[in-house]
């Protein structure tokens, strides 16, 4: 299935109301750099507390949490897609998509039109639609600036309440139309029909340039493959293995390198297999069950991977459990890195849905309508080390869920027998000068690489002085735009960073440390 679309190499971008998008590599670094989540019941005087829209901005090298008002509230279905600048591109809630502008985007009324939406739920209009990592946001590989969004469909048609998900939808959104403000060119278009899991996850294919996206068959241990290629999108047959999944709520995640994957449901366990990217297909299934899903009635789960895919990380409303995948024995590795402390703001402030940030950390609802979030600081870190802080952010408003990204980062496998795209840049990317910051810099100075295309291979950073020492050395992670380096104790002076490849220099920057 494609859907045509102009193939506009150049259009209008919204960066304010009039700045002109320069050519964007589908590699470009800061897709997922702004976060929104919330709804909007204005001031509760009883609590003090607003109900407004919390938006999380990585742009810098500290975390920027502000509100404000917007006409689109998120319920639980959640995805935004900013540019390679960081700016705000479009953002949904399953039910209409806005563009930066906070403009709705035109055609982009009633997505997941059906009885759910006009008659069980008729607010659902107002709140958002209601699947968790319901929808994904994905550039179209062959056209600059268009993008598809893939999201599950609850197909009830009567009022016995079935929030099954019987179909799998891609709206097409082309950035390009009505000068840069946006257009849906096609909505809700069948993909899959069945039974399925809402959770929808996807990666990068080997060649760096595709994208493979999953969906559980319920009621079976297989698993629907999605491909988007420069010839659009396609149903791609099953991938099978591990136990059966049934029941509604789930979780499901890549590791930041594509090579595993992991499927949680409630009613059973954890299904963990390794992911060939080049076919798509899953392999070396892991079984874990996890009794306490059924022993409490649980409804609360989230995965997430650590950015150097050494652990995963599995929430089950009262714990959080972290798996070792480096270990020999991986499920004998389980440590309980947190057990719910009993707060309330002002619900239960359970652990729920998780997502990993482009500062590395990884973020956790609570499930309820809260105005807190758990934070695992150092994810990369074993045990108590990862430093999961409960309650650890404090929302400016209420929010369900956090939203729902990719690693929009990984690039090409190199040598994996179906790189075939290593070496064509189809899509020209100037990579530009680094920048860090504050400059002078006196404890820590942020490094933004946030340009890099990973396509192109691995970096690395390196800081050298005035003599042309190098005085620190780090290979760069892919999850992140940004690294912040303590230098407090650099001695006072200049000094050069530098960005390599292969041991070329791609960017440089001084800064000063004072």
């Amino acid at each position: 299935m494609k859907y045509p679309s102009n193939q506009v190499n150049r259009g209008i971008c919204l960066l304010g109301f009039f700045l002109l998008i320069f050519p964007v590599s589908s590699f470009c670094q800061k897709e997922d750099y702004n976060w929104l989540q919330g709804y909007d019941y204005g001031y509760d005087t009883t609590i003090n507390r607003w109900f407004r829209i919390s938006k999380f901005d990585f742009n810098d090298d500290t975390l920027k949490i502000s509100h404000d008002s917007l006409e689109m509230w998120f319920l639980t279905t959640n995805t935004s897609y900013s540019n390679s600048a960081g700016s705000l591109l479009f953002y949904t809630n399953g039910v209409h998509i806005a563009n930066g502008l906070n403009e709705k985007i035109e055609y982009s009324d009633s997505m997941n039109a059906g009885f759910y939406q006009f008659n069980y739920l008729p607010d659902i209009h107002k709140l958002g639609y209601n699947t968790y990592e319901g929808i994904i946001a994905l550039e179209d590989p062959a056209n600059r600036n268009n993008y598809y969004l893939i999201h599950s469909f609850i197909d009830t048609t009567n009022a016995n309440y079935d929030l099954g998900c019987k179909r799998i939808y891609y709206t097409y959104l082309d950035m390009n139309a009505n000068v840069g403000h946006g257009k849906v060119v096609a909505k809700d278009q069948t993909i899959l029909s069945g039974r399925f899991g809402y959770d929808l996850k996807a990666t990068r294919h080997a060649n760096g340039r595709d994208w493979w996206i999953l969906a559980q068959k319920r009621g079976t241990n297989c698993y629907e493959r999605i491909l988007i290629d420069n010839k659009g999108i396609h149903a791609a047959g099953t991938t099978c293995g591990g136990q059966n999944v049934y029941g509604l709520s789930g979780s499901c995640c890549f590791s930041q390198d594509g090579s595993k994957y992991v499927y949680v449901n409630i009613n059973g366990g954890i299904n963990l297999f390794d992911f060939d990217r080049c076919s798509g297909d899953l392999n070396n299934a892991k079984y874990k069950p996890l009794p306490i899903f059924l022993d409490t009635g649980l409804i609360g789960i989230g995965t997430a991977f650590s950015s150097n895919n050494r652990f995963l990380y599995v929430n089950a409303q009262i714990h959080c459990y972290q798996f070792d995948l480096w270990a020999n024995d991986v499920w004998a590795s389980i440590d309980t890195v947190a057990f719910y402390d009993g707060a309330q703001n002002p619900f239960a402030s359970v652990f729920h849905t998780m997502q990993i940030a482009p500062d590395g950390k990884i973020y956790s609802s609570c499930g309820n309508t809260e105005w807190v979030y758990h934070v695992i600081d150092r994810p990369d870190l074993k045990g108590d080390s990862c430093l999961f802080r409960q309650h650890g952010i404090e929302l400016p408003s209420f929010c369900a869920g956090v939203p729902n990204f990719i690693n929009y980062r990984l690039g090409a496998l190199v040598g994996s027998g179906c790189d075939t795209l290593t070496g064509v840049d189809e899509m020209v990317e100037k990579e530009k000068l680094l920048k860090v910051y504050p400059n002078p810099a006196t404890d820590f100075a942020g490094i933004d690489y946030g340009f890099t295309n990973w396509s192109k291979g691995e970096v690395s950073l390196e800081i050298s002085n005035e003599l042309g020492q190098v005085v620190y050395a780090q290979l760069l992670p892919r999850y992140s735009g940004f690294q912040k380096i303590n230098v407090s104790e650099f001695a006072s002076g200049f000094y050069t960073a530098y960005i390599k490849r292969s041991n070329q220099i791609v960017a440089t920057a001084k800064f000063q440390k004072l």
